[in-house]
Parts: structure tokens; sequence; C-alpha cells
């Protein structure tokens, strides 16, 4: 070993999203002394560059906004988007203490919830916005993280899970090409997905090779650095096959492999047509359980965004912080994006835009007139997708935008399997003690908490929430072995006679 000497923790966590933060405040919270370790320069990981949407259940929003809502009510929601391999333990607690734990708790560290929507899957509206979004809520935890006085130490790589004699004793790290260990009674693996990691992606899920182009999303970071370590340490995996697709992913311009991709936000006056010029979905259902299904069974598994110059004002540009914050995209970044893309376009006309796009000039045309037609005749619901028509307007003020969207994979559904506690399962033998995993990289909490499928806000929720379980277990643990330790000692010394 080169570098520092060791050093001693109570606690040592892989990662600085909100899972780790989390668990690093509740760690430290109950009297340990907390050492942060995040590989990148700057602390947040794929939160971040997050929105922050939670699935929460009973709060004073929904109260306020009239919406009556209850775990049960959630959790039969929750089942029919995730199948059979949902952790419907995990999920069933964690909906029950959504508003407390996340809710009331983000509250209490001064951040605010100021939106509640109604998203696919949901039978009533319970995914709420944190003001300032996933930024501000990592902003909020770094700031009692330091109240705390937790350490934290940004650009530290960990190489390896300490182990001895069945029990993981901290890590090793380096940091500016030092290496050295950091014991700790507790080590909470909190390092996220691996969505990033094309390969990685491709070994779990082979299916993904049958897509003519499918894009990676979430963090440049989320490349499996945390399932590796894991793995070396003999933990047991579960779903991790199990991942989120977007259907309304592009190639990001700044990423020259082409390999990863945006998502498109903050459009609601839109169609989607496939190469034929025609629509095939109703364009509101936007997210993983029947917008991606709906483009991959088009020809070509791709489709187009189509809107106009009104539309495009609200356009939001996620997974690349080149090109602003989760809620709002930088101007010149956007207008860098319409320069650079090869898969987005604006035209002056509908059949200059078809030109541009390749897509049949005529049939494009049509799909345009009949849906304006629609939303011009108001009423419910427009004719042939059954889209809810209020609040729409048509697509009629140029210039006219296109943007082609692929499938892009932005979370992992699965991971490590963990106890109640967030203790990491063994893959055979016994558990190894003082080791916990949360967030991503323990597929949300318990390994897969969502199953195949998910009701949106049902990522960034269950990770804050399993951070502060694996905090807390991670405290409570390390003060019985300490205890345990102490008395042995203790009798140790009172008698002599029965050391050995």
């Amino acid at each position: 070993m080169t570098g520092p000497p060791a050093a001693r923790w109570d606690a040592v966590v892989v990662g600085s999203g909100v899972a780790g933060l989390a668990a690093a405040i509740e760690a430290a919270a109950g009297g340990r002394r907390v050492v942060v370790l995040e590989a990148e320069p700057a602390p947040g990981g794929a939160s971040a560059i997050s929105t922050g949407g939670c699935c929460l259940v009973g709060t004073p929003l929904q109260a306020r906004s009239g919406i009556r809502d209850d775990a049960g009510l959630a959790l039969r929601d929750w089942r029919r988007a995730g199948g059979a391999s949902a952790d419907l333990a995990w999920a069933r607690r964690y909906l029950a203490d959504s508003c407390a734990e996340v809710y009331t708790w983000c509250e209490e560290l001064g951040l605010t919830w100021s939106e509640l929507r109604l998203h696919e899957g949901n039978s009533v509206p319970r995914w709420h916005l944190p003001a300032g979004g996933g930024p501000a809520v990592v902003d909020a935890l770094l700031g009692r993280c330091r109240s705390l006085g937790v350490t934290l130490r940004t650009g530290t790589a960990v190489t390896r899970i300490l182990r001895e004699n069945g029990r993981a004793r901290g890590v090793a790290a380096t940091t500016a090409g030092e290496s050295y260990h950091l014991l700790a009674d507790a080590t909470i693996i909190c390092t996220g997905g691996f969505t990033s990691n094309r390969g990685l992606l491709l070994r779990h899920a082979p299916g993904l090779a049958g897509l003519s182009r499918f894009l990676c999303g979430g963090s440049a970071t989320a490349t499996g650095r945390g399932h590796g370590l894991l793995r070396q340490a003999g933990a047991a995996f579960t779903g991790l096959d199990h991942l989120w697709l977007y259907p309304v992913g592009t190639p990001d311009p700044q990423d020259p492999s082409g390999a990863r991709g945006l998502v498109v936000r903050g459009i609601r006056d839109e169609i989607w047509v496939n190469r034929d010029g025609a629509r095939f979905h109703d364009e509101d259902l936007r997210g993983g359980l029947t917008g991606t299904p709906a483009v991959i069974a088009q020809p070509g598994q791709t489709a187009w965004g189509i809107f106009d110059r009104r539309a495009a004002a609200g356009l939001l540009l996620l997974n690349d912080a080149h090109y602003g914050s989760p809620l709002l995209t930088a101007p010149d970044a956007q207008a860098q994006f319409w320069r650079e893309s090869r898969y987005a376009w604006r035209a002056g006309s509908i059949p200059e835009l078809a030109a541009a796009t390749g897509l049949p000039p005529a049939a494009l045309a049509g799909s345009l007139e009949r849906y304006n037609a629609s939303v011009r005749a108001g009423g419910g619901r427009e004719p042939e997708f059954g889209r809810p028509v209020p609040g729409l307007r048509p697509i009629a003020q140029p210039p006219f935008c296109a943007i082609q969207y692929f499938p892009l994979v932005q979370k992992n559904f699965g991971g490590v399997r963990t106890d109640s506690c967030c203790r990491v399962q063994p893959a055979g033998g016994p558990a190894m003690i003082g080791l916990y995993a949360a967030g991503e990289v323990a597929g949300m909490a318990g390994g897969c908490i969502n199953g195949a499928g998910a009701i949106e806000g049902t990522m960034f929720g269950p990770c804050l929430y399993s951070g502060r379980v694996a905090g807390r277990a991670a405290a409570r643990d390390s003060r019985i072995l300490t205890s345990l330790l102490t008395s042995t000692i203790s009798a140790a010394q009172h008698h002599p006679q029965r050391q050995g």
C-alpha cells in the first residue's frame, strides 16, 4: 500500500447521489463519523441531472389539490406496472412511508414541493416535483451533511471492498494517483447503475442487440463500477435485465461516439410520426410503459416528434449538464443543439420539413391537418388515439421542428440484493456483516423494487428512501458492534484467564 496511512471511520459511503448523501446524513445523525467518496470531481451523480420527481402518497400537496390517495391504491398501480418481479414488500413499505420519509423530510431540509402531476400508470396524481429539481435536492442534502460534519472526498475512486473474517472492513481507494485504505465498521455502496456502459447493458439484456439503435442515458458516470465491487465481494444480484427505456431519446451532439442520448422533455403540443409520416400513439403517454413499446413497434424502431416554434420554447434536454438544468435548458446550448444535431431540423413550412427529414410530405401534412382539426374542434379527446384535447394547441406557427427519437436506456431496475435494512445479501454462504447498498445499484431498494416496469416517480424517491434506511441500519449495527467489542475487551481485562 502506498500513499496516506490507513484512516479509520465509523462509516464509509461510496457515491454521492441522493442515496449516498441520505445514507451519510442518517449515519452521522446516529453519531457515526462518516466519509463520502465520490469518483467524479463534483458530487451528485445522476441525481444532479434529474428532475427529482417522486411518487409520494397521502401528502399535503395532494390534500390541497383535492386528491384522495392511499398506499393500497398506489400499490395496485405499482403491481400492474412492475409485474411478478416487483418487490412488493419494499414497495408497500416505501409507499406507506413516502410522505413522512421523503415529502416531510425534504421540507425539513428546506425544500418545497412545487408541482403535482398525473403520470402514466398512476390512478391519481402522485408525481411530486421538488422546486429546483434534482440539483436542489442534492444541494439540500449536501448542506445537511456539512452541518453534521460529514467529510466529502471527490475525485476518489474505490477499487476494492476490504474484507476480513466474513465482514466488510472498509475500502481501498485512490485519490490523485495515491492509493490507500479507509477502514470502517460500515461500508455503504450507493454508486448508481450502468446505463452508460453499453457492454454491460448488452451482456445483461441481450435483447437490446435486436433494436436497430438504442441510446445510453442517465449519468455519463453510470458505468457499473459499484456492481463490480459488490460482485468481487460475493454479492447476489437480481433483475439485471430489467431496464427502463424512454421513447424520446435523441443522440447527444456532445458525444462523438454516438452512444449517449438526450431525453427530450417540455413539449406537449407535439405529434409523433413514423417513417411513413403516420401518427401511431397518444403522445401524452411518453414514458416507458406504453410510449417505448409503441416506438419500438414502428418501422425502423424510431419516430419523429413534430412541433412548432411555440412548443419549441419549452424544450428541455436532459442527461447532459452542458444543456442546462433538468428544468431549464440554456438558450445558447439549445441553439447549439439545433445547429449541431443531425437528428433535429427546423423549417419554414411542412413541405420543407418533410424534405429535410426524408418523411413523406403528403402523409406528414395529412397527419398534421387531422390533428390540428381535432384540436381546433375541441371536445374531450381527439378521435385517432384518444388523446385529451383540453390544453392542446394546434401545431401551426413556423418554423416547424422535428426531432428523431430512438429508445434510450435511462435506469437500471435490477441490482444487488439486500434485506429490509439494506444489508447486502451474498450469492452463497453467510451474509457479510457491515456491507450495505442503496439506490440504483440496489435496484432503487432491495434489489428490484419496481420489477420489469414502473409508474413514474419510483426511481428518485425510493433511492433517497433506501439511502436513509441504509444509513440508519449502518449506524445502529456499528453501535451494537462497538458495544459488543467494548464488552468483550472489558471482560478480558477483568478475567485475563479467559483470554485465548
